[in-house]
């Protein structure tokens, strides 16, 4: 038997059937291509170069500026190397050579670096002045094969230069000696702000010999050169100076050597007293142009080696002595010696060393007749004291040593010993001779040893 649904149920079901969605088609999404970036530049292969159909492109490259200036004279280059697929895609190259980017220059310069995983790289070469505008091509190598990319031509700037010195000129230098020539060497950076300029070479060409040196990390710079007996006009130059650095332009500065000093140096050597008060030595001489103030140098003597220094003799300085002996009669035996030059025209006074001799000076006092006319063949009379001084100190009586009594016949040479006597305790002493005729009387006293010397009274003629 046949059962009806309720109506409520019939009402629901229908309902529900009714509000069934309908039926909907799915499909595979279409792949959506990888957008190229704006920044993407092409690496077609260069010039005379082949390729296996890979195709490289330069994401992103960068040069650096293309101003460059003493201390930045690189020009750098960054950016990713890419391989690009057939459908637009890019990817790091991935094998199977290494690839490396390098920046070329037209004169054969070029550096090169590698690249890393992600096609990333940093490249810099150096720039030359003299071939600074010449363009720079950024590329990439891989095997045998190379892309060329963007170009660029970097502008050198050669920057002003100067040399700042300490002094430029120098006065009253000895000839034949040295000075010293010393600065700075700066460059007027973009800023206009003077700044050292390290590591750069100058040479200073002084007297007919050129010297080289290099500025430190201060840009200072110091030159030792001789000077000669004239004056001078030496030339410092920072400029064409093998190793200078050319975006600086060069410069150079002058230094006068004026007010030359001539100076003379002088000698004393073997210096001895003889028994006849004597002095000889050995004298030498030497200046910077042969010549000494006045062509004369003078004998000096002193009692301390310091001071009271007395002129004794003039001896003749031209041509200028060398090892000459120079003998002379000397009051004064013992004490200090040297040689002086007076200052002069462009000459300082100039001093010899100092030699000493110790012998002891010899005094006779009296040694007078007591009568200037006799009789013939009648006795004459002679007295008086002997005494000596060493270095320093006073006059003491020479005790127990003999003196002589000489005599000279008028018209003769010859002397003659009358007799000697000995001196008392007190360096006293009396003696007598007969004057057979008339002629000159004297008293001597004879050293016995190199530490005395001779001495005599007066010399007196008597009538007989």
């Amino acid at each position: 038997m046949r059962t009806s649904l309720p109506a409520m149920a019939a009402t629901t079901l229908l309902t529900a059937a009714l509000a069934l969605p309908t039926a909907t088609a799915y499909a595979d999404p279409t792949p959506t291509p990888t957008p190229t970036p704006a920044d993407v530049v092409a690496a077609p292969p260069c010039r005379g170069s082949k390729t296996d159909g890979t195709m490289l492109v330069f994401v992103d490259p960068q040069f650096s500026s293309g101003l460059l200036t003493y201390g930045n004279e690189t020009v750098t280059a960054t950016g990713k190397v890419m391989v690009q697929e057939p459908d637009g895609t890019l990817a790091p190259y991935a094998g199977p050579w290494t690839v490396r980017a390098q920046l070329n220059g037209t004169t054969g310069k070029e550096t090169g670096g590698s690249v890393a995983a992600d096609g990333s790289f940093t490249v810099s070469v150096p720039v030359q002045w003299s071939s600074g505008h010449e363009p720079l091509t950024l590329a990439a190598a891989v095997n045998h094969m190379f892309f060329c990319g963007p170009s660029m031509s970097p502008d050198p700037v050669s920057e002003p230069t100067r040399v700042v010195l300490d002094r430029s000129s120098v006065a009253d230098v000895a000839a034949w000696k040295s000075t010293t020539v010393s600065g700075i060497l700066e460059y007027q950076a973009q800023d206009g702000i003077w700044r050292p300029a390290a590591g750069q070479p100058l040479s200073l060409l002084g007297t007919d010999v050129v010297q080289y040196a290099t500025t430190g990390s201060d840009g200072r710079f110091s030159f030792t050169q001789t000077v000669e007996d004239t004056p001078t006009h030496w030339i410092l130059d920072a400029r064409d100076v093998p190793g200078w650095d050319r975006y600086l332009t060069g410069s150079s500065a002058g230094f006068d050597v004026t007010s030359i000093l001539d100076s003379a140096t002088l000698h004393l050597a073997s210096a001895k007293v003889d028994a006849h008060s004597r002095l000889s030595v050995s004298v030498s001489a030497d200046s910077t142009n042969a010549t000494v103030p006045g062509n004369v140098l003078y004998l000096q003597q002193s009692a301390n080696g310091r001071t009271s220094w007395t002129t004794v003799e003039r001896i003749p300085a031209k041509p200028l002595p060398y090892g000459r002996i120079v003998t002379l009669a000397v009051t004064n035996p013992h004490g200090y010696w040297r040689l002086y030059s007076p200052a002069g025209a462009h000459f300082p006074a100039a001093y010899s060393n100092t030699v000493h001799t110790a012998v002891n000076a010899m005094e006779l006092t009296g040694g007078r007749p007591n009568h200037t006319t006799v009789r013939r063949n009648s006795s004459v009379s002679f007295s008086g004291h002997l005494y000596q001084q060493g270095a320093t100190g006073p006059w003491n009586p020479v005790a127990r040593s003999y003196v002589t009594l000489l005599f000279r016949p008028l018209g003769q040479k010859t002397w003659q010993s009358r007799g000697r006597v000995r001196t008392d305790s007190h360096g006293a002493f009396r003696i007598s001779g007969k004057a057979t005729t008339g002629g000159t009387w004297m008293v001597a006293w004879y050293t016995p040893d190199s530490s005395h010397v001779d001495t005599q009274g007066p010399q007196t003629y008597v009538h007989a």
